[in-house]
C-alpha cells in the first residue's frame, strides 16, 4: 500500500518543485526510507522464522476500525449535519495528533540521516518535507482504518455529492493535523536552544498530549449535551475556533447556507492546510539540517547534571545510593544503573514512555469528576471511599509496567549491546533483577507514593493496605513480565519490533479481573491485609527464582 500512495505523491511533480523542493532529491529520499521501512530487522526475522508479519497489521487495522465506528456514532446521533460532521472531524484530528506526537515524532526529528543525507547537497525544505511527506505515508493505514466506517454510512445515507465532499473534508483535516504537529515541532527545534530542546520538547510532548487526551473525556460530555439537548452549531459557538468547524462549514454551503460567517469559516478551511504548507516548507524548515545534526551531537554531549556530578566526586549519584541499598551483588547493581541512565538520557525512549505515564493523573481527576455528577465534592469522596471506586486507579498505574518493559529493551542504537556478550556475566538473572528494580522504583513507587499521600487524607489509613495489595500485584506483573515478554537484554532490541498483542490482552485481562475481584472485597480489612502479606510473601520468591534463571533465551539483535 505504501508504495502505491508514493506513487501518487510522486505525480504532482510541479507542486513540489514549486514549494522549492529538489523533486529528484525528494524522490531518491522517499523511496528509499519506503525500501528501508520493509526491510527492518524485525521484518527479516519474521521472515526467516516461517511467522507471518500480517497478524500485527490487521489486528492494529481492526482497533482503528473500532474508533471509527465510533467517529460514525457521532455522524448518526446529531441530527444536525453540519454540527456532526464538525465533532467529528475535531475527533478524528485529535485521534491523529496524537498518533502523530507519540508514534510518528521521533521520524521527523531522527538524527541518523545526518550520516548519509546532511554532507550531500540536499536543502533545508528538500530534508524536511521528505521526512513529513513519509510520516504522511505512514498514517494513510490508519486514516483508512478511521474513516472507513463514516464514508460506509453516508454512503448509503447520504446523496453522492455530500460523500465526495466529506471525503475532501477528510483530507483537509488530515492536512491539517499533520502540519499543526510537524509544524509545532518545526517552530521549537527552529527556535528553542539546541542544547535545551532534546529534553524541553519531551516536556511539551507530554503537554500536549495530555491537552489531546483530555478532549476524548471532553468530547463524550459535549455529545451527549447535545442529543439531548438538541444543540446546533449557532448555539455552540465556541466550536468557531477549531479548524474541524471551518472545514465542516462546506456541508451548509452545499446545501445552499451562503450566510457571511459560513464563507469566512469556509475559507478559512481552504486556506489554513496551504498556508501551513508553506509556512512548514518556506520559513520553519530553514537551517532544518543544521538543526538535526547539531540535536545529534546535543545527544552526544553531556549533560549540565552529569558534568555537576562530576565536579563532585565526593557526592554519590542518587542511583548508587539506591541500588546500593537495594541491590544485592555488583551484577545486580550495574543492570541497576544501566536502565537508570540510560532511560534518563535517552530522548527516543522519554518521548514515547512519559506521555503515557502523564494520563495517570488525568484518569484520577476524570474518575473523581464523574463520581456522583449531581453530588458536591465531600459527597464524591464519601461515594469513592464507600464503593471502593479508588482501587480502579492502582489497577490503572500498573499498566505502566508493561509499557516500560515493552520500552526498556528498544533501542535505536542496539547494536551497541554486543558488551553484554562479551562481558563475564554467569549469572545473568541477577543483571535482569536489576533492571526490574530500576523499573519498579523509577516508575512505579512514585505513583504509588502519590496515591497513598492523595488516598490517605481522602479516604482513610483503610486504603493503605489496598494499595500495598495492589503494589505486590504489581509486582507479581512485572516478574510475569520478564519472564514471558523480555527476551533481550536492556536496549539491545530494534525499535517497532515484534507484537505482543494477544500477551497484552491476556495481562490486561488479567489486571481487570483482579482488580474486580479486589473491589469487590475491599470492605473485609483483614482478609486484604493477609492477602496483602501472601502477595508480598510470593513477589519475593519470584523474585528469587528471577535471579536464578539461566535466561538462555536473551537474544542478540545483530541484523
Amino acid at each position: 500500500m505504501e508504495k502505491f500512495i508514493l506513487k501518487f505523491i510522486l505525480l504532482f511533480r510541479g507542486v513540489w518543485k514549486g514549494l522549492g523542493i529538489n523533486y529528484e532529491q525528494f524522490k531518491i529520499i522517499l523511496e528509499t526510507k519506503v525500501i528501508l521501512e520493509n526491510r527492518k530487522p524485525i521484518s527479516f526475522r519474521k521472515r526467516s522464522s516461517g511467522k507471518s508479519s500480517s497478524s500485527s497489521s490487521i489486528l492494529q487495522f481492526l482497533l482503528y476500525l473500532i474508533f471509527g465506528l465510533i467517529f460514525m456514532v457521532i455522524i448518526f446521533s446529531i441530527p444536525d449535519r453540519y454540527l456532526a460532521v464538525s465533532i467529528m472531524l475535531l475527533s478524528f484530528i485529535s485521534m491523529l495528533s496524537i498518533t502523530l506526537v507519540s508514534d510518528f515524532s521521533p521520524i521527523l526529528l531522527d538524527t541518523r540521516d545526518q550520516y548519509i543525507i546532511m554532507p550531500r547537497p540536499v536543502n533545508d525544505k528538500t530534508l524536511a518535507i521528505s521526512r513529513i511527506t513519509f510520516i504522511a505515508i505512514k498514517l494513510f493505514n490508519q486514516v483508512i482504518a478511521l474513516t472507513l466506517p463514516v464514508l460506509i454510512y453516508v454512503l448509503f445515507n447520504w446523496d453522492i455529492v455530500p460523500v465526495f465532499l466529506l471525503c475532501l473534508q477528510l483530507i483537509l483535516s488530515t492536512l491539517i493535523a499533520l502540519i499543526f504537529v510537524n509544524g509545532f515541532y518545526l517552530i521549537s527545534i527552529k527556535y528553542l536552544p539546541i542544547q535545551k530542546f532534546k529534553d524541553v520538547i519531551t516536556y511539551i510532548q507530554i503537554g500536549l498530549s495530555l491537552v489531546l487526551f483530555l478532549s476524548y473525556y471532553v468530547g463524550p460530555n459535549l455529545i451527549q449535551s447535545i442529543v439531548e439537548s438538541h444543540l446546533t452549531m449557532e448555539q455552540l459557538r465556541f466550536l468557531w475556533i477549531f479548524p474541524s468547524t471551518w472545514i465542516a462549514s462546506f456541508q451548509p454551503l452545499l446545501f445552499g447556507n451562503h450566510n457571511v460567517h459560513l464563507v469566512i469559516l469556509s475559507t478559512l478551511g481552504i486556506l489554513t492546510p496551504f498556508a501551513g504548507i508553506y509556512a512548514c516548507t518556506k520559513l520553519f524548515s530553514r537551517g532544518f539540517n543544521a538543526k538535526i545534526a547539531a540535536l545529534a551531537s546535543a545527544d552526544n554531549l553531556p549533560s549540565e547534571t552529569s558534568q555537576l556530578t562530576r565536579d563532585i566526586p565526593s557526592k554519590l549519584p542518587l542511583y548508587k545510593r539506591i541500588s546500593s541499598s537495594v541491590c544485592s551483588s555488583p551484577v545486580e547493581e550495574a543492570g541497576f544503573g544501566i536502565v537508570w541512565l540510560i532511560s534518563s538520557k535517552t530522548r527516543e525512549f522519554k518521548q514515547q514512555l512519559y506521555p503515557s505515564l502523564a494520563y495517570l493523573p488525568i484518569y484520577f481527576v476524570f474518575l473523581f469528576l464523574r463520581t456522583g455528577d449531581d453530588l458536591p465534592i465531600a459527597g464524591k469522596i464519601a461515594k469513592l471511599r464507600d464503593s471502593g471506586l479508588y482501587i480502579i486507579m492502582f489497577y490503572l498505574s500498573l499498566l505502566t509496567i508493561l509499557t516500560v518493559f515493552q520500552l526498556i529493551t528498544q533501542s535505536n542504537k542496539y547494536k551497541a549491546a554486543w558488551v553484554y556478550h562479551v562481558t563475564p556475566i554467569k549469572k545473568p538473572g541477577q543483571l535482569m533483577t536489576g533492571v526490574l528494580k530500576a523499573c519498579l522504583i523509577k516508575y512505579v513507587l512514585p505513583f504509588n507514593i502519590l496515591f497513598l499521600s492523595i488516598c490517605v487524607p481522602l479516604f482513610g489509613l483503610s486504603s493503605t493496605n489496598d494499595l500495598l495489595l495492589s503494589s505486590a500485584i504489581g509486582g507479581i506483573e512485572s516478574i510475569l513480565i520478564m519472564l514471558f515478554i523480555v527476551k533481550n537484554y536492556p536496549f539491545s532490541k530494534a525499535s517497532q519490533s515484534n507484537s505482543k498483542a494477544i500477551t497484552n490482552l491476556l495481562i490486561l485481562g488479567l489486571l481487570g479481573i483482579l482488580g474486580y475481584l479486589h473491589k469487590t472485597i475491599f470492605h473485609y480489612e483483614t482478609l486484604i491485609w493477609i492477602l496483602a502479606g501472601l502477595a508480598w510473601v510470593v513477589f519475593f520468591f519470584m523474585l528469587k527464582y528471577l535471579q536464578r534463571e539461566d535466561w538462555k533465551g536473551l537474544a542478540y539483535d545483530d541484523n
